[in-house]
């Protein structure tokens, strides 16, 4: 259900070639080359994690494509002060696209220049037509009839998404962590691995556990649906432990098996999967002239 989940785990390796003692400009460099390397090191190693990476969403989420085909008034009803106009519109939906609603907007001009405009709001997704009802001749000039419109087919929609965040734990003695998944926008969730502690007390008999606990914000176009956390333990025998949990999208904490208790672990790698639903709008627009006939029923 989740679109093409990556999970990249940056890592930085410090290599240095070492070469037979030659030119004196390559040695004049050397403390230069050495200092700079040194700088790098300590800018990019984060402080509790070896590796800390996640995914991108793609530049452009897929969004629906909405046609208004058809603007057309209703054959007018003799002696009625309304006359009612019937929009229809096409949708195309991506795969991983939800659609939440329509809202259908005609704005019309009058043969003498006056204006109205009527509005049927909160269509159901599955809606494909529209019937609003606009007065059959302005107040001032019962004379003039309907003659330009401009007509608005909206709608709003869910794209689901999804990204990972990956962290190798090579030190554990503490339970608190530093790392961020990367900063918030308008695309996406921030998503903060706080804390991966082992304990042994609340789990199964016999076995140990990790408590992985995170923090997670977004602007209010986002809506987080739920997350899975998952843990791979590599124990001082050479044996590996696997186990993930998903949970709700208001929690923050998961509590995992990390093998058994009498078998030391040296290492863990915490991964976080957050799926997300990212709100949007778009608006399809149509301009024209009523059909004469029409008007005259």
């Amino acid at each position: 259900m989740h679109d093409k989940t990556m999970i990249n785990e940056s890592q930085v390796r410090i290599e240095s070639n070492s070469r037979p003692a030659g030119r004196a400009a390559g040695r004049h460099f050397m403390p230069f080359i050495a200092a700079l390397a040194l700088a790098i090191r300590l800018v990019v190693l984060p402080a509790a994690f070896a590796s800390a990476g996640q995914n991108q969403l793609p530049p452009q989420a897929p969004q629906p494509d909405v046609q208004i085909t058809q603007v057309k008034a209703l054959p007018a009803v003799k002696d009625k002060a309304t006359t009612d106009v019937e929009i229809r519109w096409t949708a195309q939906v991506p795969r991983l696209t939800i659609l939440d609603e329509f809202d259908v907007l005609l704005e019309v001009q009058y043969s003498d220049g006056s204006r109205g405009a009527a509005r049927n709001p909160q269509l159901k997704s599955t809606a494909r037509a529209a019937i609003v009802a606009l007065a059959t001749h302005p107040r001032q000039n019962s004379a003039a009839v309907l003659k330009g419109f401009k007509a608005s087919v909206s709608v709003r929609f869910r794209i689901a998404s999804s990204f990972a965040v990956v962290h190798q734990v090579p030190d554990l003695q503490g339970d608190r962590v530093r790392g961020s998944s990367g900063s918030s926008s308008g695309s996406q969730p921030e998503v903060v691995v706080t804390a991966a502690k082992l304990i042994t007390q609340g789990c199964a008999s016999g076995y140990q556990c990790v408590d992985v606990k995170w923090t997670a914000g977004g602007p209010r176009n986002i809506t987080i649906s739920e997350f899975t956390a998952s843990v791979e333990s590599l124990h001082k025998d050479g044996t590996q432990t696997r186990d993930s949990k998903t949970v709700g999208g208001q929690d923050r904490q998961a509590r995992l098996q990390a093998g058994r208790a009498n078998v030391e672990v040296n290492s863990m790698k915490v991964s976080l999967l957050t799926s997300f639903s990212l709100l949007d709008s778009k608006t399809a627009v149509r301009e024209g002239t009523f059909s004469i006939d029409s008007l005259r029923g």
